[in-house]
């Protein structure tokens, strides 16, 4: 194995891989989007593009930023392990702002999330002129009003040799959602690599992607009908104001009634005093409601349905009219009697979720394994399923957000747990969106989707916490005739369609072809 050879990179600990070389040449020389599958080392070649700019400017500074706190001690610790440079800072929150100066001032490497930075340099206690690289983690998040961009605009105003170093895995599906994110952070040429690409070839694991079908049982089913019952009343209801298209309400999607919502608010905006508008809102918030109800019921568990129309009910007495609409409707009260009568049947998803982990535990006892869900409660159902199997030892991994009755985790407590799945302690980590972005997991064999998920970013975030290191597995369950089937071939065609439009991009951003002067790593 040869290893690069560069006076501020630690001897021996870095691998020289092709296709790193390759994309390092663009990075040298334009602000570059690198879009690189989970675990092919986008940190590292930020490491390289950092060390080559130190070289030339010994007194420059570079700012490495990444959108959560854990995922900037991730980046701290990996430049701390492999560049031979003492002077690195961590800018939190938790430090003053007058010692965040004083440490901006002395680092030549400041790591930090883009918040704390906008804020600093728009309250004036430092400026970007100084810094000859920005690496921008996490690159699609960069839309809106996010602050990658005032960041970016900030930067190659007061700067005179700016670089810009865009890192993700998954830009997003849409043309003109990545063309903005470009724009936003002033990207010249894109580098894009897929596992099929030759010079990646050799440093891909294989994996392993199926997904297993389930039918819900009939109890399910009929409750089902009375929430589709009341959810087309109120579609109806919407139609006969003209506020939707008139078309039989059952191809009414949620999609179409989250729509009608912006257009209803944006009305409002412009005229205040039509009631009507009012009515609709209200109209519209409680068939969003049904709609989810639906979701949940249907792709979830009935416990966690019950859990949601409780909180409903919750919200009608305390006067929410959306609520006191959904609570007061004909059917509300039979709907509420069955799903109680109904408590104690599991979701299908349920048992063959145990089949599956106790079938990969009886192949690898050693096994480490990621079950993903949408929602927190049904992570805790999960929870509580799978310790009912003497093999299986869970731990629930969620966010910091606290919600009523539901605390969240502390960043300690998160590392904590991330190091007793490491060591053994546990063995499967159920998980919300917390560990899909970024996080240096464990080795994990096999990774679980409770239910599909529409967007083609998390699709391959969370598919990417497997074959990191070795063969990986991923299993999808579905749900017969439900959104589960709809959101998985969604993902699917939306990855397909962005790796088409990643691989074309790059021609329409650059006005000339790059000037590829080759050169090898050991060079540099």
């Amino acid at each position: 194995m040869k290893y690069v050879s560069h006076p501020l990179i630690q001897p021996g600990t870095v691998e020289e891989r092709l296709y790193q070389q390759n994309i390092l040449d663009t990075c040298l020389e334009h602000n570059t989007l690198v879009i690189l599958p989970t675990a092919l080392g986008k940190t590292i070649i930020s490491l390289l593009v950092a060390a080559h700019r130190l070289s030339i400017r010994p007194l420059a500074k570079i700012l490495v930023l990444a959108p959560t706190r854990p995922l900037v001690l991730q980046h701290h610790e990996t430049f701390r392990r492999f560049l031979v440079i003492d002077e690195l800072a961590v800018l939190t929150g938790k430090v003053g702002p007058k010692k965040r100066a004083d440490l901006w001032k002395k680092a030549q490497i400041v790591f930090a999330t883009p918040q704390l930075i906008r804020n600093d340099v728009v309250a004036g206690r430092y400026d970007l002129g100084d810094v000859r690289l920005i690496v921008f983690d996490e690159a699609h998040r960069a839309r809106k009003k996010y602050a990658y961009n005032q960041i970016a605009e900030r930067y190659v105003d007061q700067c005179a040799d700016p670089l810009i170093l865009a890192l993700t895995a998954s830009p997003g599906q849409d043309r003109r959602v990545i063309k903005k994110t470009c724009e936003n952070l002033f990207i010249e040429a894109v580098e894009y690599r897929s596992e099929k690409d030759e010079d990646v070839k050799p440093y891909i694991h294989p994996l392993m992607m199926s997904w297993q079908e389930t039918r819900l049982p009939k109890e399910y089913e009929e409750i089902r009908d009375i929430l589709e019952g009341m959810l087309h009343s109120e579609i109806k209801n919407l139609q006969s104001m003209g506020m939707l298209t008139y078309k039989k309400t059952k191809y009414v999607s949620k999609k179409d009634l989250l729509l009608l919502g912006q257009k209803l608010r944006a009305k409002l905006d412009r005229d205040k005093r039509q009631r009507s508008i009012y009515t609709a809102i209200v109209l519209q918030a409680a068939s969003v409601s049904l709609s989810h109800a639906i979701e949940v019921l249907t792709t979830q568990d009935i416990e966690v349905l019950h859990k949601f129309l409780k909180s409903v009910q919750d919200k009608a007495e305390r006067n929410v009219k959306f609520a006191r609409r959904i609570t007061r409707l004909p059917d509300f009260s039979m709907l509420m009697e069955r799903v109680e009568k109904c408590l104690n049947i599991d979701h299908p998803k349920l048992g063959k979720l145990r089949q599956t982990i106790v079938s990969e535990f009886s192949r690898n006892p050693q096994s480490r394994i990621i079950v993903f869900t949408q929602f927190r409660d049904t992570a805790t159902k999960i929870l509580h399923s799978l310790r009912e199997t003497e093999t299986i030892r869970p731990i629930r991994f969620v966010g910091q957000a606290s919600k009523q009755h539901d605390p969240g985790l502390t960043q300690d407590e998160q590392s904590s747990i991330l190091r007793d799945f490491q060591d053994g302690t546990y063995n499967v980590l159920v998980a919300t969106s917390i560990a899909e972005e970024g996080l240096d997991m464990p080795s994990v064999d096999f990774v679980v989707f409770y239910e599909p998920i529409p967007s083609e970013i998390r699709l391959i975030q969370r598919r990417g916490r497997t074959a990191r290191k070795g063969f990986g597995r991923v299993e999808i369950l579905m749900a017969k005739g439900t959104a589960d089937e709809a959101h998985y071939w969604a993902s699917m065609a939306r990855e397909k369609r962005m790796r088409k439009i990643v691989a074309s991009l790059n021609e329409e951003l650059m006005t000339e072809p790059i000037a590829q002067e080759q050169k090898t790593l050991g060079e540099f």
